[in-house]
């Protein structure tokens, strides 16, 4: 086949959405497939009905990247043989294909672009409404458009995106890269290490991790943490807080998810979550919010999951992992063991099956 991803404009820095991207492009190249990755140019392609307005005051924090979108993608290996398409405005810039998919929900501008550029589908990575200032109506609409597939990584997705079609949505669970993400240091013995995600999106709720992690530290007085993402360090952190700006597969599984005796994800909306399962991948115990996406990898024997709106709970679980390394243990154990079977040679025989209508 012949295979178009079209993606928002690139910022050249870790996105988990674009690295899924990247790394099913590559899978479908091993497996015979010619791919394309388009970026758009702005994230609005001339002609699309869009709110510009919208769209600068939600990501105000990455419009001073687009402006400049650059012509090259340094962070992760993308095969050789794979066709980048950087910048693109006009529809007769999109290359022909068999199959063309949307990944996030202005890149549905898709719609309007002729047969000859593929048969379209819509990877719907999460429940997006950011970009329409929160309007969830708006996003609503992209779940519905005719002669479009969607494909949702999560059965709450599943469920969301249902409700606003009559048309089923394709479900492709997502996967980690165990070549990138193994026990590379054992489950046992760990300091109390306990890591930490620092994104500027409020749905991950870096602040709330932290506050969360400052208790933590009154009853466990050893306590490190790691907080590792994209974003400058937060102002004020106590010293305690390690911070590691834009780490590479390597750095997070030797020394972040390696280290740390638990992962902390406190979000309040995830479509899947590549982290967590990376984590998992690593040896670190998941302390989560009880949320979908997670629940597709996460449950009550192989993490600890808890109720969003409880902050207590939080901390009380933490300091209860931390103080028991045999409880802490199973639960790691549990964790990597059952993340085992997400792996993207599955995902990728699903998704073929997928694009060729099965």
């Amino acid at each position: 086949m012949n295979i178009t991803y079209v993606l928002p404009p690139n910022t050249n820095v870790p996105i988990g959405g674009y690295k899924i991207v990247y790394q099913y492009a590559n899978e479908l190249v091993k497996r015979g497939n010619n791919v394309n990755i388009v970026f758009l140019k702005n994230g609005i392609p001339t002609g699309q009905k869009f709110s510009k307005q919208n769209f600068k005051n939600k990501i105000r924090s990455l419009i001073n990247a687009f402006k400049n979108s650059p012509i090259s993608v340094d962070w992760y290996k993308i095969d050789s043989q794979i066709n980048l398409y950087f910048n693109i405005e006009k529809a007769e810039d999109f290359p022909d294909a068999d199959v063309i998919i949307a990944t996030a929900a202005p890149t549905t501008y898709i719609k309007n672009l002729s047969k000859k550029k593929g048969r379209k589908f819509y990877f719907i990575q999460n429940y997006e409404t950011w970009w329409y200032a929160d309007k969830e109506s708006e996003l609503l609409k992209t779940f519905a458009i005719k002669d479009m597939t969607n494909i949702v990584i999560s059965h709450e997705l599943e469920s969301k995106v249902n409700s606003a079609t009559t048309a089923r949505a394709k479900y492709l669970p997502n996967f980690y890269d165990p070549n990138e993400f193994y026990l590379q240091k054992p489950i046992s013995p760990r300091k109390n290490v306990v890591a930490l995600l620092n994104h500027r999106q409020a749905t991950k709720r870096t602040q709330l991790g932290i506050e969360i992690l400052i208790e933590v530290r009154k009853q466990i007085p050893d306590l490190q943490v790691e907080l590792f993402g994209v974003p400058d360090e937060p102002d004020g952190l106590p010293n305690y807080f390690h911070v590691t700006r834009l780490a590479n597969a390597n750095e997070l599984r030797e020394r972040i998810y390696g280290r740390a005796k638990v992962y902390l994800l406190p979000s309040i909306l995830e479509g899947w979550c590549l982290t967590g399962m990376e984590a998992m991948a690593s040896g670190a115990a998941m302390v989560a919010s009880e949320i979908g996406g997670l629940v597709d990898y996460a449950n009550s024997k192989n993490s600890v999951l808890i109720k969003p709106d409880k902050k207590e709970a939080f901390i009380d679980a933490i300091v209860n992992l931390l103080k028991d390394d045999e409880k802490q243990q199973r639960i790691a154990k549990q964790g990597y063991n059952d993340v085992q079977q997400y792996r993207i040679q599955n995902s990728v025989q699903i998704l073929e099956s997928i694009l060729k209508g099965k």
